[in-house]
C-alpha cells in the first residue's frame, strides 16, 4: 500500500509523477539531479543542474526502503523499471493483480540510476526491468539470466519538438538550429547514451552539445518539450506516441545500440521469485502483449538463458 505521498517530496523534492511505491521516484545517483519544482499542478521546470553529493545518495536510499516499508516478507515483488516503461508496466501489473490477485510494486527512473542504487547501496529490490547493456554491467553477478521465452521489448528514437517550433529534419538540420535541445543525462539513463550515439555518428554531438539541456531521464526529457522549457528533444519512440503536447519532427533509424528492456529477477533478494512469476506472465499474457504493442513497442523474446 502506498504510504503518505507527500512525505518524502517534504524532505527531498522527489519527481512525484511515476511511482507506485510511496507515489515518490528517488532521483539519485553519483550526479544528483536536483529539479527547480515550482508548484506540481503546474509546469515543471526541468533545465536540470548536476553536482556530486555523495550524502544525498544515502538519505534518497532511505527514502526509497522507509516508503516501500523495505519489502519484507509480503511476498509482493518490488521491481526497479526504467521510466520509459512508467505506462505499460503499470497497466500490465494492474492486469496482473486481477488476473492473479498477486500484486507487485514498481518504482520507475533512469536504468543506470536505479542500477547504482541497488548495487552501491543496496536499495531493496527484488528484480528489474531495465534497458540497455549498462546497467546490466553494473548490476553483474546481483542479477539472474533472463530465462527463454522471456519477453523483451524494442524501442527505437525521435527527434520531438514543442508545437510552435519549426520543422527539422536531420540531426544535422537540429544542430544547426541553435535551439534548446534536451536528451535524459547519459550518465543517469540510457536513453541518454542512445541519443549521445546518434549524435555523434551524425557528426554533431560537438556542435549541439553547448545547446543541450539533460534531464533525469527520459520522462522528464518529454516533460520539458510538452512544458515549452526546451524546444526540441530526443526521446523513445513510445514516449512521443504517448503525448498529444509534441510534434515528431523524425525518426532515428541508425548511429545507436538496440534499445532493448529485459526482465532480470535479483539473485538473493527476498521476493525475487515472486518478481519471476510476474515476468512469467508478461510473456504469456496476451493482454498484457495488446498494452506493450499499442503503446509503440515492438516485441521478442529471449532466445538463450544468458541474454
Amino acid at each position: 500500500m502506498p504510504h503518505d505521498p507527500l512525505h518524502w517530496q517534504r524532505l527531498f523534492r522527489f519527481d512525484p509523477s511515476y511511482d507506485r511505491c510511496g507515489s515518490a521516484t528517488p532521483l539519485s545517483s553519483d550526479r544528483s539531479i536536483l529539479s527547480e519544482l515550482t508548484d506540481f499542478n503546474k509546469e515543471i521546470s526541468l533545465l536540470l543542474r548536476r553536482h556530486s553529493v555523495q550524502s544525498v545518495l544515502g538519505l534518497m536510499f532511505l527514502a526509497l526502503a522507509a516508503s516501500c516499508g523495505g519489502n519484507s516478507g509480503d511476498d509482493v515483488p518490488l521491481i526497479f523499471a526504467a521510466a520509459s516503461l512508467s505506462d505499460v508496466l503499470t497497466e500490465s501489473a494492474n492486469i496482473y493483480e486481477r488476473e492473479t490477485g498477486r500484486r507487485v510494486e514498481l518504482s520507475f527512473g533512469g536504468s543506470l540510476t536505479l542500477a547504482n542504487q541497488i548495487a552501491k547501496l543496496g536499495a531493496p529490490a527484488d528484480g528489474v526491468f531495465f534497458v540497455g547493456e549498462e546497467p546490466k554491467t553494473i548490476l553483474d553477478e546481483l542479477v539472474s539470466p533472463v530465462p527463454n521465452g522471456s519477453i523483451g521489448l524494442v524501442n527505437t528514437l525521435l527527434v520531438i519538438a514543442s508545437k510552435d517550433a519549426e520543422h527539422v529534419g536531420t540531426l544535422g538540420d537540429l544542430a544547426a538550429s541553435d535551439s534548446r535541445v534536451v536528451i535524459a543525462d547519459p550518465l543517469l539513463a540510457p536513453a541518454g547514451q542512445f541519443a549521445k550515439q546518434a549524435l555523434e555518428y551524425a557528426g554533431v554531438w560537438e556542435e549541439i552539445e553547448s545547446d543541450l539541456i539533460f534531464a533525469v531521464d527520459v520522462r522528464a526529457a518529454l516533460a520539458a518539450v510538452e512544458s515549452g522549457n526546451s524546444d526540441y528533444g530526443i526521446v523513445y519512440r513510445t514516449d512521443a506516441f504517448g503525448s498529444d503536447s509534441i510534434s515528431i519532427m523524425s525518426e532515428i533509424y541508425e548511429g545507436y545500440s538496440p534499445i532493448v528492456y529485459v526482465g532480470r529477477s535479483l539473485k538473493l533478494a527476498e521476493n525475487s521469485a515472486f518478481a519471476v512469476e510476474f515476468y512469467e506472465f508478461l510473456s504469456k499474457s496476451v493482454e498484457v502483449r495488446d498494452v506493450f504493442e499499442s503503446a509503440g513497442f515492438t516485441i521478442g523474446f529471449a532466445g538463450s538463458s544468458g541474454t
